[in-house]
């Protein structure tokens, strides 16, 4: 049995450090996604969680029992606000792909809501209780996962984006898969002990596929996106070698740095500037880049 643990833990520790990483490039080229900034925190909670709570699983093998105790802690509420953290952000990001607007109606209950799970989960590890985990905690996320799944599979044929439409179907797949293993962890200890990573494995998956989908989005947006070149500004009597400076005034280079990546004099790159300004008929580079953004080729 140690070793299906260190298996599935070694998975899930892999889909979530992919995920994360995904969700790190995406943030880079989507930083307008707020939602993606918050995933990105989250999802490195998730992968911190993963690894407490393997090391409090083997920390019993290898350290003293208060060690442990602490490992044990820090893994419980590590959880806590994870679940918490959860409870907020999964109707966020399920409204987010269903087009649907977020608002005050729902941050005055998905905020609430993720605050007492975290206090009442806060309370049950400090006294040491279950109560709270078995008869609150645990029926209230199911209330609220499971709303937003079945309000999930009502509107996913209303929705129109490819990319979205495939990932709230690959949510709901994911979540009727996980319906056995949340049956078993009430009966089976080892199904219990495996529950968590089971579950990181199965968020990762979902957010690996949007991913997936996402880039492929704005890879083929990337292919297909007309380019400056050339031909485009030919009406201006554009030289090679202005074009070449105006692709770099485009990458948002100044003229020393223009002169050092073409080879040429600082002076010779004020030359071709000016000229380019008279050609084009601006007056300065934000001119010059407005014109630019304004063409067919933007």
């Amino acid at each position: 049995m140690d070793g299906l643990v260190f298996i599935v833990y070694t998975i899930s520790i892999a889909l979530c450090s992919m995920s994360l990483a995904l969700g790190i490039a995406s943030r880079q080229f989507r930083k307008a996604a707020v939602w993606n900034a918050w995933y990105v925190v989250f999802q490195a909670c998730i992968l911190g969680a993963v690894f407490f709570d393997y090391a409090n699983k083997i920390s019993f093998n290898f350290f003293n029992p208060l060690v442990s105790e602490v490992f044990h802690y820090v893994f419980r509420i590590w959880n806590h606000v994870i679940m918490g953290f959860m409870i907020v952000l999964i109707p966020y990001f399920l409204r987010w792909i269903t087009g649907d607007k977020w608002g005050k109606r729902q941050r005055l209950f998905t905020y609430p809501a993720g605050i007492i799970y975290f206090g009442l989960g806060l309370t049950g590890s400090l006294t040491k209780n279950g109560i709270f985990e078995n008869y609150i905690q645990t029926p209230l996320f199911i209330v609220v996962y499971g709303s937003c799944i079945i309000n999930l599979w009502g509107r996913i044929h209303r929705i129109e984006d490819e990319n979205s439409r495939n990932t709230a179907l690959t949510i709901n797949i994911v979540s009727l898969c996980l319906i056995p293993t949340i049956a078993l962890s009430y009966f089976f200890p080892l199904a219990k002990d495996l529950s968590y990573p089971v579950y990181s494995m199965a968020f990762s998956i979902i957010m690996l596929v949007f991913f997936y989908n996402r880039f492929d989005v704005d890879a083929k947006k990337l292919l297909s996106a007309p380019v400056l070149d050339m031909k485009a500004l030919e009406k201006y009597n554009i030289t090679d070698r202005e074009f070449e400076v105006v692709q770099q005034i485009c990458d948002g280079l100044t003229n020393k740095e223009i002169a050092s990546k073409l080879c040429i004099s600082v002076n010779t790159v004020n030359n071709h500037v000016a000229n380019i300004f008279d050609k084009m008929g601006v007056r300065s580079r934000i001119d010059l880049l407005k014109i630019l953004k304004e063409g067919p080729w933007a």
